[in-house]
């Protein structure tokens, strides 16, 4: 491999870890910044109406799990819809057309206005960035990984030109490394 090659090679890897620290750092802030948000949610001054449009039950899961579609008014007079996991005893209680009380917050995420709700009496928890985190975590450990080696591969080869290994005498009895020019 020539050196052109793997200096090519190790220059993408610090690029691509640049890359990955960047954007795990920011979907980082932004979970940490959403957690935050969602502690907040069940006080009085969030309290509002939601009217539902779809009750699900997830198939193919256990235990078996519900899901209710609802819309409410945001602060724009836009309609914004919100998917939530819910525990079995307030599916039963709920019908299509049902109005429930929420708790809802407008908030940006990414830049982006959008509202984050939970239905009252629902424990369940809010799907938040983890996964989206959990991902950007794994790609930054596997290049942080890729920097080590490759750091490791470019001492490595400077130290094999520094210190070069001991090569066999030619027919002259001179050693080929080592060859000083008069």
């Amino acid at each position: 491999m020539s050196p052109k090659i793997s200096v090519w090679i190790s220059n993408s890897v610090f690029i691509s870890f640049i890359v990955i620290s960047l954007l795990y750092s920011i979907v980082h802030f932004e979970n940490s910044y959403l957690k935050s948000e969602t502690l907040t949610l069940s006080t009085e001054k969030n309290r509002s109406f939601a009217i539902v449009q779809e009750l699900s039950r997830v198939k193919n899961q256990f235990p078996i799990a519900y899901q209710c579609h609802y819309s409410f008014g945001l602060s724009n007079g836009s309609l914004y819809e919100i998917t939530e996991r819910i525990p079995y005893s307030i599916y039963k209680r709920l019908r299509l057309g049902d109005t429930i009380e929420v708790y809802k917050k407008e908030i940006r995420i990414f830049g982006k206005q959008t509202a984050i709700s939970q239905i009252r009496g629902n424990d369940e928890s809010l799907p938040l960035l983890e996964n989206l985190e959990r991902y950007f975590l794994y790609g930054f450990v596997y290049l942080l990984v890729l920097v080590g080696v490759t750091l490791l591969t470019r001492v490595l080869g400077l130290l094999s030109r520094i210190y070069p290994s001991k090569q066999k005498p030619t027919e002259t009895g001179e050693i080929a490394a080592n060859k000083v020019q008069d």
